[in-house]
């Protein structure tokens, strides 16, 4: 009785023994499963809207693409969370837009991601900003994604001018090719439509401004001018509020003062705000009420940096070229109010 006691006991903690060898076979089985399942899919990391959108744009469906900076945030006060960290290393491609902007990413491992640093890679050498004819897979001339000098005379923020986010298109193009070139032909189809589309915005704004041609255009800003390369491609002077890259800045006397003398002495009676998400937008209020008061009216429209869009736009699927399209529209409107209409 005593042995058999024995053997029951023995034979049911080896059963049991089984029983947890077996689960974790299955379970091992079950995450392989998981990971093979999703082989295909692939992360591309993003930091600020034009590269999200450009890089969404073109790869569709094909692959999946995450904008580290949350929608309706201000990048120049962006901290990156642990959490964000992971993101970025376990991508397949970490896009980010200069080692000044984004300070952080030196603290980030991406020993196994492939990164494309877009200020290192592009061409911010443009003749008057002459349109280029780009073959079908223009990829190629990115080969090895890296040039052997690099102009560092431009404005931080670079994606304003449209021939540079042409140059983005392409550079994305490449590295996105890199890591899945089975889908070449799909992906270089897109980028050439997105140029197409990039294009045609830029020259329905460049048609209006011929009408002005005999005129020294000035768009003034109240906020920060991330603009200085976008005002250079069309030929507009652009006069920000302030220097530095903090929308809404507490603001000087002074510079508030030089500001709204300069729309008076100008007779300006539109200006530009920038985006200001989930507050008002305090320097507009200020110079509008401060003139009211001296009996000049005047009024003020949005001119996206692109910078981000704030989550309800992300929601309703704005894309880069609604905010391109409602800057034109707004540039227009304070150009005949500024100028007179055509």
């Amino acid at each position: 009785m005593i042995c058999n006691k024995k053997y029951t006991m023995l034979r049911g903690t080896m059963m049991k023994k089984y029983i947890v060898l077996i689960m974790i076979i299955i379970s091992a089985m079950f995450l392989a499963n998981c990971q093979n399942s999703d082989r295909d899919v692939y992360q591309i990391v993003t930091t600020l809207f034009p590269q999200y959108d450009i890089a969404n744009a073109i790869v569709e469906d094909e692959m999946t693409v995450k904008n580290v900076l949350p929608f309706g945030t201000d990048p120049h006060s962006f901290e990156i969370t642990s959490k964000d960290r992971q993101y970025i290393e376990e991508s397949e491609l970490f896009i980010y837009t200069s080692d000044a902007l984004e300070n952080w990413v030196r603290d980030i491992s991406l020993s196994r991601t492939l990164v494309l640093n877009l200020e290192l890679e592009l061409d911010f050498e443009h003749d008057d900003h002459v349109h280029e004819e780009h073959d079908d897979h223009v990829h190629e001339e990115h080969d090895d994604h890296a040039h052997e000098e690099h102009d560092e005379d431009h404005d931080i923020h670079f994606w304003t001018d449209p021939d540079t986010m042409k140059d983005m298109v392409y550079v994305i193009l490449a590295h996105l090719i890199e890591i899945k070139p089975s889908s070449a032909d799909v992906f270089t189809e897109n980028a050439n439509h997105y140029i197409e589309t990039l294009e045609s915005y830029a020259n329905d704004l460049e048609n209006f401004l011929t009408l002005y041609r005999n005129d020294n255009l000035t768009l003034y800003i109240a906020g920060h001018n991330a603009m200085a390369e976008f005002g250079e491609y069309f030929g507009l002077d652009i006069v920000s509020l302030f220097p530095d890259f903090i929308p809404d800045a507490e603001l000087s006397s002074l510079e508030l003062s030089r500001f709204m003398d300069a729309l008076v002495s100008n007779n300006i009676r539109a200006f530009f705000i920038e985006p200001v998400f989930d507050q008002e937008p305090l320097a507009a209020i200020t110079i509008q009420s401060a003139l009211l008061e001296q009996n000049q009216t005047v009024f003020y429209y949005e001119l996206h940096q692109f910078h981000n869009i704030s989550q309800e736009d992300f929601e309703n699927n704005v894309t880069l070229f609604d905010i391109f399209e409602n800057n034109i529209h707004h540039i227009k409107l304070v150009i005949e109010e500024n100028y007179g209409k055509r």
